[in-house]
């Protein structure tokens, strides 16, 4: 038995030479199954493609987790690297401080036989200061010829291979004052003076051959050995 099917509009159908209404029923339930069939695809590929981009979005935040732990390590590597170059450029100058100290000629026995060496005859060396790049020297002298002596001594003075020879000034020179008559006064009391010196700044070849000239012999054995381990550099010091 065919369904009663109700087609208000069958004569404008039939004017217009259009198949009855029945007869388009009749293929209703193979037009809905391929309705079904192209909407369930599509909800399938909705969904496969939503499950994708689902799979990629948890892959790229892994992927994105993993770069950021990355990076915080790189940050902590950079850290620590910098830390530790800091810590090898601080001891490099500790180094470099400590190997100028144990080599400084100011406080040296290379000093004190360098003085001995260019101090002439019947000049006393009263005190001898050494003050960052200066040296004070004090003394006395006697007569006969006391000022030549001090005139002497500065330029025995510029001769040292320790001290600058355009640093060294006579700053002080006067008779001493005693207790005796003025006549005998000016012929027989010393005379005081005060020179300022300059230390040069040698490169350690120069140093090292200053320290040999002198028999400063453990000051030399010390400085080869700091030059030798790379603690001294070989050029002229500014």
């Amino acid at each position: 038995m065919k369904p009663l099917v109700l087609d208000l509009l069958r004569e404008r159908r039939q004017e217009l030479g259009q198949e009855p209404m029945s007869g388009v029923m009749a293929d209703r339930p193979r037009l809905i199954w391929e309705g079904l069939l192209v909407g369930g695809a599509f909800v399938v590929l909705v969904a496969g493609t939503s499950l994708m981009v689902f799979l990629r979005h948890q892959y790229v935040q892994s992927q994105m987790g993993e770069l950021l732990r990355f990076e915080e390590e790189a940050t902590q590597l950079r850290s620590q690297a910098a830390a530790r170059r800091t810590a090898v450029v601080r001891l490099a100058q500790t180094n470099r401080q400590l190997a100028a100290a144990l080599t400084d000629v100011r406080s040296s026995s290379a000093l004190l036989a360098d003085l001995q060496l260019h101090t002439p005859d019947g000049v006393q060396l009263t005190e001898a200061t050494a003050a960052g790049e200066s040296l004070k020297l004090k003394g006395v002298v006697r007569d006969p010829m006391a000022f030549a002596r001090i005139n002497a001594l500065q330029l025995e003075l510029q001769r040292s291979p320790l001290l600058r020879p355009d640093g060294i000034s006579i700053v002080r020179v006067e008779r001493q004052d005693v207790n005796t008559p003025k006549t005998v006064r000016q012929q027989a009391s010393p005379v005081g003076f005060e020179i300022t010196a300059s230390f040069a700044r040698l490169a350690p070849t120069d140093q090292l051959a200053a320290f040999r000239s002198l028999g400063a012999e453990g000051m030399a054995r010390r400085l080869q050995l700091l030059s030798d381990e790379g603690l001294i550099s070989g050029g002229r010091q500014p």
